[in-house]
C-alpha cells in the first residue's frame, strides 16, 4: 500500500516538474514573441516616422534632383509655368512658336540670372528648386483627358517670388563692374526682396555661352556669390564678438579701452587701420570706429566654449533656413586655439568664413529685435486658373538673441552711421544702422569691402548685406553701395 502511494506521489511530483518545465518554456516563448513583436513594432514606427519625415523634409529635394529625369518628362505634356516678381512682372516664361517649339525667355536678361537660374545644363536657382511645381498642373482629371485627346499641352503652375524688380536693379547697379553680392531681406516677414551676384550672365544665351563658362572658371561666373560665396568677414564679425562680450560681462557699459593704434598680447601684435590711435573708448566707440586693438584684446578675455556656442546660436557651422543652394558659414575657435587665432578671429580675420545670405539673416534678426523670420523667395504658387496651390506664411525661425541684446546692438550699429566708419549716411532722410568691414585677402593691400545692417523710414524696413571683392585697402565701397540702394528705396 505504501509502495502504491509512493509511486503515486512520485508520479505527481514528476508531473508537477513537467508542468513547471512547460510553463517556463511557454513563458520563455511568450517573452521571445513579445520581444520580436516590440522590435517589429519599433521598426514599423521608425519606418512610418521616416516616411513622414521624407514626405515633409526630403521629398522636395529628391523630386527636384538633377538626376531625376522623370520630372523633366512632364514637359512632354506640360508647358513650364511662369516665374513672376513680387510686382507681377515676368522673370521667366516659356514662349511657344507656331511650330510648337518652346523657348525659355528671361525678360530681364542677366538681372536675375543667379537667383532665378536656368532650366537646362543642370538647372540652378529657383528654376531648379521649383522644377516640379513649374511642370505640375492642378487641372481636373476630366480636363486632362480632354487635353490628351486634343493633343493640347497643359499650363504648368506659376511661381510668384518675393523679388522686387526696382530693388534688384538698384542692388545690381550699385555693384557696378565689381565682383560681389547683395542680399536684401524684409526683417519683419523674412521675404527676400533682392539677391544679386556679380559677375553675372545672360540666361537667354546660356546655350551659346555654356561651354565657355564651364571651361573658364577664373571669375566663377556661374556661382551665386550671395549664397555660395564664402568670404573672410573682416570687421562685420565684430557684431558676434560684441554679442559674446555682452553675454559674458553684464557690466559691459563700463567697458573702457585706451587705443594707441596697436596692441600686443603674448607676442602677437594687432594694429588698427593705418596704425590710427582711437585713444579713450567706450564699447560703443570701439564698435563705431571698428577698433582692432580693442576687439582683439576683448577676444583674449572671452571663454572660447561660450564664444563657439554663441556663434552656433547665430547659425555658424549650421544649416540655414533657405531653399536655394548655399554654403555654411564657418567658425573654428576652441579651447585649443592659439592667441594668434583668437585675436585674428575676434576682428574677423583668421579662418572664419561667412556668406552674404547668412550675414543678411543676422542683420535681419537684429533689426527685428532678435527674432529671425524664416527667409523665403517664393510668396505663392498658382495654378493656370489662378487658384492658389500653396501660400508661404510668415514664420519665426529662431530667436538669435534677446530683445535687450538686439536693442543694444542696434544702438552700436546706429553709432557706426552717426559718427563712425559708415557716417556718409549720417544725414540721410532715412535712419540707417550697420557695421562696416574690410577683410584682408592678400599681401597686396587688397580687401573685400563689407557692410551689413538695415535701414528704416515711415514703417518701411529692409536688412542688407553687401560684399565687394578685391578693393583697395581702406575702401568704403560697400558703404557707398548701401547708401545708393537705401537712397533709391527710401527716398
Amino acid at each position: 500500500m505504501n509502495r502504491d502511494r509512493q509511486r503515486e506521489y512520485d508520479s505527481l511530483k514528476e508531473q508537477a516538474k513537467l508542468e513547471k518545465s512547460e510553463r517556463k518554456k511557454r513563458k520563455k516563448l511568450n517573452s521571445e514573441i513579445m520581444t520580436t513583436t516590440i522590435i517589429f513594432a519599433l521598426i514599423f514606427f521608425v519606418m512610418i516616422g521616416y516616411y513622414v519625415y521624407f514626405l515633409v523634409v526630403e521629398s522636395h529635394d529628391v523630386v527636384n534632383n538633377d538626376y531625376n529625369k522623370r520630372i523633366d518628362g512632364y514637359a512632354e505634356t506640360v508647358v513650364r509655368g511662369t516665374i513672376f516678381s513680387a510686382d507681377g512682372d515676368k522673370l521667366a516664361y516659356t514662349k511657344t512658336d507656331d511650330a510648337g517649339n518652346e523657348t525659355r525667355e528671361y525678360p530681364y536678361d542677366e538681372l536675375f540670372s543667379h537667383v532665378i537660374g536656368i532650366k537646362n545644363h543642370g538647372k540652378s536657382g529657383l528654376e531648379k528648386v521649383y522644377n516640379y511645381e513649374l511642370l505640375s498642373t492642378n487641372v481636373s482629371p476630366i480636363q486632362k483627358i480632354v487635353d490628351d485627346f486634343m493633343n493640347v499641352k497643359e499650363k504648368g503652375n506659376d511661381v510668384y517670388t518675393t523679388l522686387d524688380v526696382s530693388l534688384q536693379k538698384s542692388a545690381t547697379d550699385s555693384l557696378g563692374k565689381n565682383k560681389g553680392a547683395v542680399v536684401i531681406i524684409d526683417p519683419e516677414s523674412g521675404a527676400i526682396k533682392a539677391m544679386t551676384s556679380k559677375p553675372n550672365y545672360n540666361p537667354n544665351t546660356i546655350d551659346d555661352i555654356w561651354d565657355k563658362l564651364a571651361k573658364d572658371t577664373s571669375d566663377s561666373r556661374l556661382v551665386n556669390r550671395a549664397t555660395q560665396g564664402k568670404y573672410t568677414p573682416g570687421s562685420i564679425f565684430k557684431i558676434v564678438t560684441t554679442l559674446e562680450y555682452m553675454r559674458e560681462n553684464k557690466n559691459y557699459n563700463d567697458f573702457h579701452f585706451n587705443c594707441k593704434g596697436s596692441t600686443t598680447i603674448n607676442n602677437v601684435s594687432i594694429k588698427c587701420f593705418d596704425g590710427h590711435a582711437h585713444y579713450s573708448e567706450e564699447l560703443i566707440d570701439a564698435f563705431a570706429y571698428s577698433c582692432n586693438s580693442a576687439f582683439s584684446t576683448i577676444g583674449t578675455e572671452l571663454d572660447m566654449t561660450k564664444f563657439a556656442s554663441t556663434a552656433k546660436g547665430l547659425l555658424f557651422n549650421e544649416k540655414l533656413p533657405i531653399e536655394i543652394e548655399y554654403n555654411k558659414s564657418e567658425f573654428n575657435l576652441s579651447n585649443e586655439s592659439t592667441t594668434f587665432d583668437i585675436m585674428q578671429t575676434s576682428i574677423g580675420q583668421g579662418t572664419t568664413l561667412v556668406t552674404p545670405i547668412h550675414m543678411a539673416m543676422i542683420a535681419s534678426s537684429i533689426a527685428n529685435n532678435g527674432k529671425l523670420m524664416k527667409p523665403y523667395l517664393v510668396d505663392k504658387i498658382e495654378s493656370s486658373d489662378k487658384s492658389v496651390v500653396t501660400k508661404t506664411e510668415n514664420e519665426e525661425y529662431a530667436s538669435l538673441m534677446t530683445k535687450k541684446e538686439a536693442k543694444q546692438l542696434q544702438k552700436y550699429m546706429r553709432a557706426v552711421v552717426e559718427y563712425g566708419t559708415g557716417k556718409i549716411m549720417a544725414y540721410s532722410k532715412y535712419t540707417a544702422y550697420g557695421k562696416t568691414g574690410t577683410a584682408e585677402i592678400d599681401k597686396n593691400n587688397n580687401v573685400n569691402s563689407w557692410f551689413v545692417g538695415y535701414g528704416e523710414k515711415d514703417g518701411k524696413k529692409i536688412a542688407i548685406a553687401v560684399v565687394i571683392e578685391d578693393m583697395p585697402e581702406g575702401s568704403d565701397s560697400a558703404v557707398k553701395c548701401v547708401k545708393a540702394i537705401f537712397d533709391d528705396y527710401f527716398e
